[in-house]
């Protein structure tokens, strides 16, 4: 009985407290983290993965940010583009953000991903082919 109630409880507390999901099964789009967001999340992981792996001319943190979580991420925000909701994130590079950022817009389930890297040595790319709508959502 006592083990019932402990996974009970533990269950009503991930339900209540998970960042990617609320009663109406809709995603909670901000005050989410990066790191976090792609440690937990499949969906969210393959499509960053999907639109980094392999382009040249980035810099060693985005390569290395999918096993490595030593950069600074500020909250996801949501944002509307073109009609849908989105996650928006800010990350940089520790010591350096003024020279080496990277914004990353996905869709709500994460299954889609768009980038914006901006690096002082290295210029600004944009990944993931994105509409002008999400452009513009990255250069905001």
């Amino acid at each position: 009985m006592k083990a019932t109630i402990t996974v009970s409880l533990a269950a009503l507390v991930l339900l209540v407290f998970s960042p990617f999901a609320r009663a109406d099964d809709q995603p909670v789009l901000s005050g989410n983290f990066l790191p976090s967001v792609l440690a937990s999340s499949e969906p969210h992981r393959v499509s960053l993965t999907k639109v980094i792996k392999g382009r040249q001319r980035m810099p060693v943190w985005v390569k290395s940010m999918m096993t490595d979580s030593r950069y600074i991420s500020l909250a996801s925000e949501k944002v509307e583009v073109e009609g849908q909701p989105m996650q928006f994130f800010k990350t940089c590079e520790p010591r350096t953000c003024v020279d080496s950022e990277m914004r990353v817009l996905f869709s709500a389930d994460g299954k889609h991903a768009v980038v914006l890297v901006r690096d002082k040595k290295r210029g600004e790319q944009f990944l993931g082919d994105p509409s002008a709508g999400e452009k513009e959502a990255l250069e905001r």
